[in-house]
């Protein structure tokens, strides 16, 4: 059975243009097809629009041709027709009836109405193919973002569906989990399945897809060979993002082809002679710790520990990241940072407070707090009014507080959406204006959390040039990230979670080969070249290269 669009058009219900633009596209049992572009170009939209929930259940109007077989996929409910759908916020997903995990994959199919025993059976070994078994017996609020993801996931293939529409799902993941999700939807597909996954990270596509499909403001602008695509300038045109190689090759002006992973870029690239370097040390901001974990302890309500006798410092001036596999500890270090947890054990200075005395409405805006999901603070009816509510409560002026969201939104690309409501955004683009609606009153700490998740790639330098920006200028920053490449440019220091504990804390650069965090490619070029730390970003391996090939 093939599921075939022709000719569809989408326009959600507040928006004068159409989302989907003229699509024509089948998508053939077997096969993985990659949909991916620039933000906003449509790809969630269409993975929506196929799996029969829009305008169904987002409103809006729906004209051309939607068949899967022989019929609309939207004159049924997914799940009885066998379409799974994963949305970009995994914890919108939850059923919110299920006391486990385990209760939680049985969701689907005790409405499907299939026996006991065979639902048993569904459930553990959905368990046992995503690597889940582990967690069954946990309670689904308590899980992180990534465990979330993997649950959801697994609580689709426990339904048996025969075609699967998944938007962004190695968001959340870490890099053993994203190889293990990626090698399911190859198996997926050879068991006669239609995988369409729509993505912003072609690492994590590269060896996972058979086919790309580039859209460009609701129109298909490219279909074809994932590899021979992303070699050649034609996507780069539309937005879309690259492999972090090939991006790297791009602006060292290296022509087409070029390659496209990390090893053949290193293939490529000659050592330089070996010089001494001599590095300057990193300018400190003398000052009392912006944040402070004394020997901390931490356990969510009947839940196991999450965090065992953690000790850290936080400067002033310093960018600091939170690696390790999900459910290390990383987005419940953040809390307790904002004291929406209270430690079992030892003490969380913030800002030079004990959280202990305090709650998160003592911290704001003085520090700065990203969600992994932004729907958990965005409100506001405008992406303006959302920027103005911190000044407000704190009682700035109309025109100071006109002047800074102007300048926030001009540096994040968000201009020209400031009178549109965050929720007629694609979920990347609200994860811009939460962050911008934290920047807005100038914290002093910034606590992110998955701050480039589904992030093109120009919005990506966007946010690497903002959090660079404020740790120049003394603002201190606390980041979770599984994004490699976000990870090097904007972060100094880095401290490694491993079941609750601190196994490292020490430079960026040494972390970037660990299990949860691929090596970038700027690093990878950096070593071979020789280059010193301080000299591996991105903007100097580029200069370096781009030299070299001039000589």
């Amino acid at each position: 059975m093939t599921l075939v669009a022709k000719e569809l058009r989408f326009r959600y219900p507040a928006q004068n243009e159409q989302a989907l633009d003229g699509i024509d596209v089948a998508l053939v049992p077997g096969a993985v097809t990659w949909l991916t572009g620039a933000l906003g170009s449509g790809t969630s939209t269409l993975l929506l629009t196929l799996s029969g929930l829009a305008p169904r259940l987002t409103g809006g109007s729906r004209s051309g041709t939607l068949l899967s077989g022989s019929h609309d996929p939207a004159t049924r409910h997914p799940l009885v027709d066998g379409v799974a759908y994963l949305g970009p916020s995994p914890g919108l997903q939850l059923s919110g009836v299920a006391r486990s995990v385990r209760e939680e994959i049985a969701v689907g199919p005790m409405n499907l109405g299939w026996p006991r025993a065979r639902i048993l059976d569904a459930v553990e070994s959905a368990m046992r193919r995503v690597k889940i078994s582990h967690l069954a017996d946990r309670a689904p609020s308590a899980l992180s973002g990534g465990e979330t993801q993997r649950v959801l996931i697994a609580a689709l293939l426990a339904a048996a569906p025969t075609t699967w529409l998944l938007d962004e799902p190695f968001s959340a993941l870490d890099r053993a989990s994203r190889r293990s999700v990626g090698a399911l939807l190859r198996e997926l597909a050879r068991d006669g399945a239609i995988v369409a996954v729509s993505c912003d990270d072609a690492d994590d596509m590269l060896d996972v897809a058979d086919r790309l499909v580039v859209l460009q403001r609701g129109r298909v602008a490219l279909d074809g060979d994932p590899r021979e695509l992303l070699a050649g300038d034609a996507l780069l045109a539309t937005g879309a993002s690259s492999t972090d190689a090939a991006t790297l090759a791009v602006a060292a002006h290296r022509a087409a082809p070029r390659a496209i992973t990390t090893d053949a870029l290193l293939a490529s690239i000659s050592p330089l002679p070996s010089t001494p370097h001599i590095v300057a040390p990193a300018p400190t901001i003398a000052s009392e710790p912006r944040l402070q974990c004394a020997q901390v302890s931490f356990s969510y309500p009947d839940g196991p520990p999450v965090l065992h006798d953690v000790t850290l410092s936080l400067q002033a001036g310093t960018a600091m990241g939170v690696f390790g596999a999900n459910g290390a500890g990383k987005s419940t270090l953040l809390r307790l940072a904002m004291a929406l947890e209270q430690p079992d054990a030892g003490s969380v200075r913030t800002l030079g407070e004990d959280t202990a005395s305090r709650g998160p409405e003592d911290l704001a805006p003085r520090v700065g707090f990203l969600f992994q999901q932004p729907e958990r603070q965005l409100f506001a009816a405008s992406v303006r009014g959302e920027c103005a509510v911190a000044p407000i409560l704190a009682g700035w002026e109309p025109a100071r507080i006109r002047a800074a969201t102007d300048t926030v939104l001009d540096e994040l690309g968000l201009f020209d959406v400031a009178d549109e409501h965050p929720y007629d955004l694609p979920l990347p683009r609200r994860r811009l204006v939460a962050f911008a609606a934290i920047l807005v009153p100038d914290p002093i700490l910034l606590l992110l959390d998955e701050p480039t998740a589904a992030l093109d790639g120009e919005s990506r330098e966007r946010v690497i040039g903002a959090v660079r920006h404020r740790a120049a200028n003394g603002v201190a920053v606390l980041a979770i990230s599984h994004d490699s490449a976000f990870a090097h440019e904007a972060l100094d220091r880095a401290v490694l979670l491993e079941r609750g504990r601190i196994v490292y804390d020490g430079a960026i650069r040494e972390v970037l080969d660990d299990q949860s965090l691929r090596r970038p490619a700027a690093l990878a070029a950096a070593l071979r070249l020789g280059l010193p730390p301080g000299r591996d970003r991105r903007a100097n391996v580029v200069d370096v290269l781009t030299t070299a090939r001039r000589m």
